[in-house]
């Protein structure tokens, strides 16, 4: 009897029936408890697998400490916690980067590293700032050839990007629609007022510019976009007589538009009209609400206006 309990085969046969017995026992009563207590049983039975009667024992003995001593306490306080609203701070340490990383254009272009310098031409540029060109040009007469690169190709790319609008806008705007028109003149604008032209191309697009104004203005001459387009490409062009004299027509056919009024100063301060400042200004009380301004129109006309508190 002895030698039975001894050999090694007797052993290996208890593990595997024993085992067995374990796992079906587990199947078939795992159902009879709650949820919560299944992945215990599922625990103890496979501990039990490997550590026969020992397994079942420790974790019996397990399951009867932590139900006598234990208290659910810790996940009332974790339930508490997920309720908060917490304050998502990653989208801010990016935007912070972000800020630490981005300088001042003129100065990235000029003085800052290859990396700041590729991602500004990259980055910012492209999305639209004021004066594409002016930027761009900074980087062409960097000394680093790769910024030199990176420069012309995005000079090249923007000024496809801009022919292909400038030509389907002047496709839609053959139907000659107010809508498709007003579209065919602020691509123009945007084309000019990025500065990515020569001085050359950039003249003969604003005599184009000038020329389909002139075209429509008839068509709806009480549309006020159209005379301060004229003014700003008569102005554009050298001409600040003929730009003054489209100003006064915006402000006579839009007397509440603002744009009529600082414009027509700007061109009179160029001219050395003083008079004129003065008239428009005097006028421009009469008709306005500075409330209603924008930030900017506000600023000239209220410090223009002698109220400078």
């Amino acid at each position: 009897m002895l030698d039975l309990l001894l050999s090694p085969w007797m052993w290996v046969v208890f593990f595997l029936v024993h085992a067995v017995v374990v796992v079906i026992l587990t199947v078939l009563l795992k159902g009879r408890f709650r949820e919560d207590q299944q992945a215990v049983v599922v625990w103890v039975s496979m501990v039990s697998c490997f550590m026969p009667i020992v397994g079942e024992l420790f974790g019996f003995l397990a399951w009867f400490l932590a139900k006598r001593f234990t208290s659910e306490r810790i996940f009332e306080d974790y339930d508490e916690y997920v309720s908060y609203e917490v304050l998502n701070l990653e989208p801010v340490r990016h935007e912070a980067k972000r800020s630490v990383d981005l300088l001042p254009l003129s100065e990235s272009l000029t003085l800052g590293t290859f990396a700041n310098r590729k991602n500004s031409i990259l980055q910012y540029i492209p999305e639209g700032v004021n004066h594409q060109g002016k930027y761009l040009r900074m980087g062409l007469l960097n000394e680093d050839h790769e910024t030199v690169h990176y420069s012309a190709t995005l000079m090249n790319a923007l000024i496809d990007q801009y022919e292909r609008e400038l030509a389907l806008a002047k496709e839609q705007a053959q139907s000659r629609d107010l809508e498709s028109l007003k579209q065919l003149h602020q691509t123009y604008a945007r084309y000019i007022h990025s500065d990515i032209l020569t001085s050359i191309v950039r003249k003969q697009k604003e005599q184009m510019w000038l020329s389909f104004l002139l075209s429509i203005v008839l068509l709806y001459p009480e549309e006020p976009w159209i005379y301060e387009g004229l003014g700003d490409c008569s102005k554009r062009l050298g001409d600040l007589e003929e730009a003054a004299g489209y100003y006064r027509q915006l402000m006579e056919q839009s007397p509440t538009y603002p744009k009529g009024y600082t414009k027509l100063i700007s061109v009179y301060y160029e001219m050395g009209n003083w008079s004129g400042i003065k008239q428009t200004i005097a006028l421009s009380q009469e008709t306005l609400d500075l409330i209603d301004l924008s930030e900017d129109d506000r600023f000239v006309l209220h410090v223009l206006g002698g109220n400078v508190t």
